[in-house]
């Protein structure tokens, strides 16, 4: 008897163009829903919404002087547990990152999609307040979390 698996879709640029592209044109809390419809899995849509805004704002960031970024992320499960993920294991900000800094050498998105993805980025609003508020960011370090209860359990560790 053979069984049949529905086979996961390898993550691409192309997939990841269209998730930034979804995630643009949706409002927050119906973000993983339209993602998933958009044939992407459950893991996937919780991964892409929670850190391609990481992905696409690291260039911005890096252009603006930001020098080190620590490469785990960190979440918390539903049970209170403290979860830690590297970034670079996560299909959808790996190739995300790589999509953004494509982007930045070679505008292939649309620029409003990538600012929309980008400014979702609680790294971009904490770098934002502080150049407002005269801070020098030349040099920093940014360490990034996750937040929402759904996260933690769809990182790959």
């Amino acid at each position: 008897m053979a069984f049949w698996h529905k086979q996961a879709k390898r993550m691409t640029s192309e997939r990841i163009i269209q998730a930034a592209e979804t995630l643009a044109g949706t409002p927050l809390d119906q973000q993983i829903k339209a993602v998933k419809e958009n044939g992407f899995s459950e893991g996937e849509a919780h991964r892409l919404v929670a850190l391609l805004p990481l992905a696409f704002s690291r260039p911005m960031l890096e252009e603006l002087g930001i020098k080190h970024f620590v490469p785990v992320v960190t979440a918390v499960a539903r049970d209170g547990t403290p979860i830690e993920a590297m970034l670079m294991r996560q299909p959808e900000y790996a190739i995300g990152l790589r999509v953004a800094r494509n982007h930045r050498r070679k505008s292939i998105l649309e620029l409003d999609v990538y600012n929309s993805v980008a400014g979702g980025s609680s790294d971009t609003h904490a770098v934002s307040n502080a150049l407002n508020a005269g801070a020098s960011v030349v040099g920093a370090t940014i360490a990034s979390s996750l937040v929402g209860p759904d996260i933690a359990e769809h990182l790959i560790r």
